[in-house]
């Protein structure tokens, strides 16, 4: 009795071809921001309830945070952004403390010109801690 004795080694599995590199695809072009009114960030009600007509209203940014202000008359200083927060504060000598008002945190607000006559706030502590943000005039 012969037993099958073909000691024919594994075959090995069939190589299929690669697939062909997929040619890196451009990448899309940046699109530029999109040109907004800063009373989108829905902060009109929050800044305009003062009844001031002496109020100047700013949009506030730097390449990273776009806030708007509110300046009253009477010294007061209010900051709201597009996520909901709302600050308060008085202005005495180009300086505030800030409450933002949900949290219940404290903050500082500088007000300077600069030597170009351009308005600027700098923010220390809380969210927007190290920006100098430069201010706009928004219609009322």
């Amino acid at each position: 009795m012969e037993l099958a004795s073909s000691s024919r080694p594994p075959s090995a599995p069939e190589s299929r071809p690669a697939a062909p590199a997929s040619e890196p695809q451009p990448e899309p072009a940046p699109q530029p921001a999109p040109v907004h009114d800063p009373w989108d960030l829905g902060p009109r009600d929050f800044l305009t309830e003062i009844a001031d007509e002496g109020a100047n209203y700013y949009r506030a940014t730097d390449a990273a945070v776009e806030l708007v202000a509110g300046l009253y008359s009477d010294g007061r200083i209010r900051l709201a952004d597009s996520d909901g927060r709302r600050f308060a504060g008085a202005l005495i000598g180009g300086h505030a403390d800030l409450l933002e008002l949900q949290r219940n945190d404290w903050s500082e607000v500088f007000l300077r010109v600069t030597p170009t006559g351009r308005m600027q706030l700098e923010l220390r502590g809380g969210p927007y801690d190290s920006h100098v943000l430069t201010c706009e005039p928004l219609p009322a």
